[in-house]
């Protein structure tokens, strides 16, 4: 036997023994400490609002506390929901009758404050973005929860008539708590900036009640706070090609709202998507985009950006984003052609390839390049 091998006999037998023994006790307790150090998966809510779900993930060690935010949260997209509906039996549905008789009427608080929170937006876009044309969406069929329309489309005629009057928001006047208008073609629709006040308020609520950390999806649009325990909040583009266009880390306070042709449409005499954004100027559906994304810290300029690129098109994309003051945007054209801003490239993680339509624009390194 080799001097270095110990016999069976040796004391010296047991120290490798009581080596083991430690080494396999640390392990143990190694193990428990990574155990004990799993972050438990954040408290989720999903309610049912604006047409779609709303789904809130919540990091907290407070349950109780981010039940009664959820809660508030709820009654407040409620009553919102309610008061904001365009169709559906409710306040703005008798307002637009009121301005349809030519008549002023009582608004709810929350009416008021979509109009102000409306008119800087209609002034910014040249008008792309009108709240006042309800009208036109209830006559393209786009009134509906159940989609792709299968109603028949406007002629030509009708869309002409609408044209002939172009009821805008600048037709739309208060006084306390009354509006009226000029125009009874005026049809009130806040579709196009609902969602996105709504995950302000959500916001809201939230830091009202300590929490810094959630995320926050409305229709598959999304506004992150804080984090998810240290890292970002991991989110995706949907592709109206495929599945997943690009990933997208989102941290501190970032929206990540979405356009598309891919959801709310009727299909075309061609068979082509016509989506439920429409053109003021042109009384028709946005067409020539598949989808837009607009990464900001402000979902409300988020939520209006989105539809407003969709109707812009590839032509007035770079102008738009300049006035609204993104610095994180794309556009994904319907011959799968990409245009998108240098930041943004750098903060999404691209799942397949499209066709570069020019190279990545220059908007700033921030996607809020003004922001304080």
């Amino acid at each position: 036997m080799s001097k270095r091998h110990l016999s069976p006999t040796s004391p010296r037998r047991l120290v490798p023994s009581r080596r083991g023994q430690l080494l396999a006790m640390l392990a143990v307790a190694l193990l428990l400490a990574l155990a004990g150090c799993q972050q438990p998966p954040p408290l989720r809510e999903t309610l049912v609002v604006f047409g779609g779900e709303a789904d809130f993930q919540i990091i907290t060690n407070q349950p109780d506390q981010a039940r009664q935010a959820l809660a508030g949260i709820n009654q407040r997209l409620t009553r919102y929901d309610h008061e904001w509906h365009a169709w559906r039996p409710g306040p703005l549905v008798d307002i637009n009758r009121a301005l349809a008789r030519g008549e002023a009427v009582e608004a709810p608080a929350s009416v008021i404050m979509l109009i102000q929170r409306s008119r800087p937006f209609q002034t910014m876009t040249d008008g792309l973005f009108d709240p006042a044309i309800g009208g036109l969406l209830a006559m393209w069929g786009f009134h509906t929860s159940k989609f792709p329309v299968t109603s028949p489309a406007p002629d030509e005629t009708e869309i002409k008539r609408w044209r002939d009057t172009l009821p805008t928001l600048d037709d739309v006047h208060i006084n306390g708590h009354r509006v009226s208008s000029d125009d009874p073609a005026v049809q009130l629709d806040f579709g196009a900036i609902a969602e996105g006040i709504a995950a302000e308020e959500a916001a809201r609520t939230f830091s009202e009640f300590g929490i810094n950390n959630a995320l926050i999806t409305l229709g598959g649009d999304v506004y992150a706070l804080g984090n998810r325990h240290g890292e970002p909040w991991r989110v995706a583009i949907r592709d109206p090609f495929s599945n997943v266009l690009a990933g997208v880390e989102l941290e501190g306070r970032e929206a990540l709202f979405s356009s598309g042709n891919y959801n709310k449409f009727r299909e075309s005499p061609s068979g082509a998507r016509w989506p439920h954004i429409l053109d003021p100027r042109t009384g028709m559906p946005a067409t020539g985009v598949a989808a837009v994304s607009v990464l900001h810290p402000d979902p409300v300029l988020a939520d209006v950006a989105a539809t407003v690129l969709m109707i812009a098109g590839p032509a007035r994309f770079v102008d738009l984003a300049r006035r609204m003051q993104l610095g994180c945007a794309l556009l994904l054209t319907e011959q799968n052609e990409l245009m998108i801003t240098r930041a943004m490239l750098s903060r999404i993680d691209l799942q397949r390839e499209p066709v570069m339509l020019g190279e990545p624009i220059d908007l700033g390194d921030s996607c809020a390049p003004n922001a304080p």
